[in-house]
């Protein structure tokens, strides 16, 4: 049996591909090498995750910046864990570390295909804060007359990550995606609580965006209540239907901390509970579906560009996403994105968080302009979130602060449908000086610190387009036919600012979500998904693309569960 078994001076020297040291304690994530006590005279590395890729790696100077996301308590430990420190050992056949979507959905699949199934969570439920997902050629999409051009949604994920994403990679998302869709569908019928997936509308683009068919939405049973957090839901019924079968168990507040590799293969992995340390055997593999590490500021530091997140908000309603699956698979050799690494960021937040959806947009925040304390607009406020979001970035890395401005008219049907609860958000808003209003341009200009005369200014230029029926925007190249002028009344101004939702990078796989080590060969035994997983993305999330984050988290759980059992038989 191997274990992670470098020592923190391995760990300084670079320590080779096949790993590193470092245990960063369950409960925070602070640094802590505890296998051995510096040597004299040697300094700690600042950042512990600066050097996992050994001394052949190339790091990239980037500008230090604080991290403003939150600590999640991290689980991996490199450290060597002995023999006299395992209390239990188990076996079963197939082990999911991590209990969200993919984790959820590939422990469906194994266990419909009749393999015992083991799934861990290091939090006390799994994160499942999210609204929708993708997938092409499902059963309720061809009865419906849904035509969706496979060829073009692989193009476009390809040509969102500048061709960087692995081309295998994306075609098996396309390929099984609407397989996984029906199977998911079939585990709603199992429960028979009448949960239903279905087409997701979306608004025409008209900023050069194709705009592909993909996304799929859910239609909840009387007695829920209504959030667009569909996801919350779902992962409660999904797990619903695991339970109805015998070989199907799951366990929270159980963290793996490292794999067991022999050999060359993954053999399962040690996980920590309240009586100590447990040996679990898999037979068939492990998957890792921890999510991402934006609970990891460290991690972030170290991995992702300084300005993807140092002026950010963040939107993290799970705290267990700190990387602990990207360090379990470079322990044993895995290969991993490039450095650095893509985020998925919108740019509809404050500073305190993510806005209030069912109040802001879609409405206020799509038809008002963007603007900085000088009163100038600076981007199509209509591009992908992801582009808004980086256009703030640059604004605020240049000195300036931003507003999205908008009149009473833009926002009053979100005020008319959400009664007092939306004035309730407009004043709690207000309250934390990040809504100012008033009856004049001149008026909310002044509260908010803005130049009243320069905004003015462009809200007139802006008004312009739409007398003179300009279709076009001939500065930013907004269209004007989906947008609406200025027309008075309260003037309201929103310091807004990117938002992080997660990190979309991680260990590269190939199309049967194997991981790969770093000469592109399946480390046998051991798969990814999810934001675990990488070989889709970079630079940032493409929004405009519909549901591919969850959509690949649900596909690749569910492949990579089905080629554990069944090989290449359905590949």
């Amino acid at each position: 049996m191997t274990k992670s078994n470098l020592s923190r001076r391995d760990f300084l020297k670079g320590a080779g591909v096949t790993g590193m040291a470092g245990a960063l304690a369950l409960g925070g994530a602070s640094a802590a090498f505890a296998d051995e006590p510096a040597a004299a005279g040697e300094a700690a590395p600042e950042n512990p995750y600066s050097g996992v890729l050994g001394e052949d790696a190339s790091l990239l100077p980037m500008r230090k910046a604080d991290c403003p996301g939150p600590h999640g308590p991290v689980a991996f430990e490199g450290r060597t864990i002995a023999d006299d420190e395992i209390v239990a050992t188990e076996d079963t056949e197939v082990l999911i570390i991590g209990a969200g979507i993919g984790g959820i959905m590939a422990s469906l699949k194994a266990a419909e295909e009749g393999a015992q199934v083991l799934m861990i969570e290091k939090m006390t439920e799994g994160r499942s804060a999210w609204e929708s997902f993708g997938a092409t050629q499902a059963t309720f999409q061809k009865e419906q007359g849904i035509e969706i051009d496979d060829a073009q949604l692989i193009d476009e994920i390809l040509r969102a990550s500048d061709w960087r994403a692995d081309p295998e990679v994306i075609t098996s998302y396309v390929k099984h995606s609407g397989e996984v869709a029906d199977f998911w569908q079939a585990m709603f019928d199992k429960t028979g609580t009448g949960w239903q997936i279905y087409k997701f509308d979306q608004a025409p683009n008209f900023n050069g965006f194709p705009v592909i068919d993909s996304y799929v939405n859910f239609k909840m049973p009387e007695g829920i209540s209504k959030t667009w957090l569909f996801g919350l839901h779902v992962c409660e019924d999904l797990l619903k239907a695991g339970s109805m079968y015998p070989n199907w168990k799951v366990r929270y507040s159980t963290p793996a901390v490292q794999l067991v590799k022999e050999g060359d293969r993954v053999t399962g992995a040690i996980a920590k509970t309240a009586e100590g340390y447990t040996r679990i055997n898999a037979s068939k593999g492990v998957l890792l579906a921890t999510g991402g590490y934006d609970a990891n500021p460290e991690m972030m530091q170290a991995w992702v560009r300084p300005e993807d997140y140092q002026y950010s908000s963040w939107w993290n309603p799970s705290w267990g996403t700190t990387g602990d699956g990207h360090m379990m698979g470079l322990a044993v050799g895995a290969e991993m994105d490039s450095l650095p690494q893509p985020v998925m960021n919108f740019s509809n937040a404050t500073p305190s968080t993510f806005v209030e959806k069912r109040v802001y947009f879609p409405g206020a925040m799509n038809w008002g302009i963007m603007v900085t304390e000088e009163g100038k607009r600076f981007t199509n406020e209509n591009n992908p979130r992801q582009y808004a979001g980086n256009a703030m970035n640059l604004q605020i890395r240049r000195g300036h602060t931003c507003f999205c401005i908008f009149d009473e008219a833009m926002i009053a049907s979100a005020l008319e449908k959400g009664g007092e609860a939306a004035a309730a958000q407009l004043d709690r808003d207000e309250a934390k000086g990040h809504l100012f209003r008033a009856g004049s341009i001149a008026e909310v200009a002044s509260k908010a610190g803005i130049d009243g005369a320069a905004l003015e200014a462009t809200i007139n230029e802006y008004n312009q387009l739409f007398a003179d029926n300009v279709e076009r925007d001939p500065e930013y190249y907004r269209y004007t036919g989906n947008n609406q002028p200025f027309t008075g009344g309260t003037y309201y101004a929103l310091l807004t600012c990117n938002v992080i939702l997660a990190t979309v990078g991680g260990l590269a796989i190939n199309g049967n979500a194997q991981v790969l080590d770093t000469a592109g060969a399946p480390i046998e035994g051991l798969y990814a998904t999810g934001n675990a997983s990488g070989s889709f993305y970079a630079g940032n999330y493409p929004r405009h693309i519909p549901g591919t984050s969850v959509g690949r988290a649900a596909t690749f759980g569910y492949v990579a569960a089905d080629h554990m059992v069944n090989g290449d038989s359905n590949a």
